[in-house]
């Protein structure tokens, strides 16, 4: 049996879980309501760090009972949470709200990439995988960028509007997830439940495989310190930066559009980049690129600097497929979602404490300076992992660039 309906599937689960249009005024919604932004940074901490421990837990839920079911908790926890946040601040039903607010990330973000990578391999497709990761990206972006322009606009009304309608959407998300068809695990050949390892086994492999392999170690902890300064530069820090060049509120949810549009050309481009310049080389330039655009963005603060935020954006999309094809291609189906998700739990622990400390900084000094030192940081990270990544030698399932082997 085919999997190409998961697909299209896929592509409309994405867009309806990124028709965010609460993105361009989150933090000033919190603001309004009471909370400072060392107390909004307080509570993104703990969120990120209870999603971060909930991130391995649920990866490998997606491996030992679906996918697809992971998808479906994933969605419909979001909801709900979305709705809880409107409720009185810091009561017990907006912090538990927060919470699961955040915990509904992890049953998607190893889930719907092992689905994908599955069912392609299933139908002997595997080479496609970045390609349509790369699409995907594309959806994802359009529909966080379209979401977050209605969503500025939306907000001069009424600003918990945004969340109710986000709220809808990831409740639609829930049904499409439900039509997904589970794919069986390239490791057994079958679906059947009876043959697959435990929860236990999977988890305990999955740690061994990420732990142990040097190419899988390395490309996860880039791909996590990638994905952890490009979230908190696009997602985070550029609404009080904007504030502080002098931007009104409306223009929030352009500046939103610009950086997803951004990350659609990044994701467009992306193959291309990977068959012409090489995984390798891919991985080592962008988070260089990323943390010298932060270090600008210091030095630089302007309102003409916030284009630096689209091309940032740009950046973080164009290696994310590349990230992802490297990584599925060196582990085994059967704990694919687990090391996924292991990646995320990196991720989301360096989210937590960088977030936290951007937002304290910006609110005693200056957001431009608070992202000069997260550049500054990344650097420093980013360099010793990429001069190990380059001792282990050249990708070997890099693409081959057709064109440039025909023309020799």
């Amino acid at each position: 049996m085919g999997y190409q309906a998961n697909i299209p599937r896929f592509y409309a689960f994405t867009a309806l879980m990124r028709s965010m249009l609460w993105m361009p005024i989150w933090i000033v919604f919190f603001e309004r309501r009471g909370l400072s932004l060392g107390e909004i940074g307080m509570l993104e901490f703990v969120a990120i760090v209870l999603l971060a421990v909930s991130e391995v837990p649920t990866g490998t839920v997606a491996d030992t009972w679906g996918r697809k079911t992971s998808l479906v908790i994933g969605a419909t926890l979001q909801g709900l949470a979305l709705l809880g946040l409107l409720t009185g601040v810091l009561s017990p039903a907006f912090l538990l709200a927060y919470i699961f607010w955040g915990v509904s990330f992890s049953f998607i973000s190893g889930a719907a990439d092992a689905l994908v990578y599955d069912g392609l391999k299933a139908d002997g497709r595997a080479g496609d995988f970045a390609h349509v990761v790369s699409r995907g990206a594309i959806v994802d972006l359009a529909a966080g960028g379209l979401s977050g322009l209605v969503g500025g606009l939306v907000a001069t009304y009424d600003m918990r509007l945004c969340f109710v309608l986000t709220a809808i959407a990831s409740f639609a998300a829930a049904g499409v997830a439900l039509t997904f068809h589970e794919p069986p695990s390239d490791d057994v050949g079958s679906d059947d439940l009876a043959v697959r390892p435990g929860y236990r086994a999977n988890l305990v492999r999955g740690v061994q495989i990420a732990t142990r392999t040097p190419r899988v170690r390395y490309v996860l902890l880039i791909g996590a310190l990638i994905y952890l300064f490009v979230t908190v530069l696009t997602m985070t820090a550029f609404q009080p930066y904007v504030a502080e060049v002098g931007l009104p509120l409306w223009t929030f949810g352009g500046v939103l559009l610009g950086i997803r549009l951004g990350g659609i050309a990044g994701s467009y481009v992306s193959p291309h980049l990977a068959v012409r310049l090489g995984r390798q080389w891919l991985l080592i330039l962008a988070p260089l690129a990323i943390a010298g655009m932060q270090i600008v963005l210091w030095l630089g603060a302007s309102r003409q600097a916030v284009v630096l935020f689209a091309v940032a954006s740009a950046v973080g999309a164009a290696v994310r497929p590349v990230l992802a094809a490297a990584l599925n291609d060196a582990i085994p189906s059967r704990q694919r979602a687990t090391i996924i998700s292991l990646q995320s739990l990196v991720a989301m622990l360096g989210l937590g404490a960088v977030q936290l400390a951007i937002l304290a900084i910006g609110e005693r000094a200056n957001m431009a300076l608070a992202i000069g030192l997260s550049g500054v940081l990344m650097a420093v990270v980013a360099a010793p992992l990429l001069a190990l990544l380059v001792r282990i030698g050249p990708d070997p399932n890099q693409p081959i660039d057709v064109m440039a082997t025909k023309a020799a």
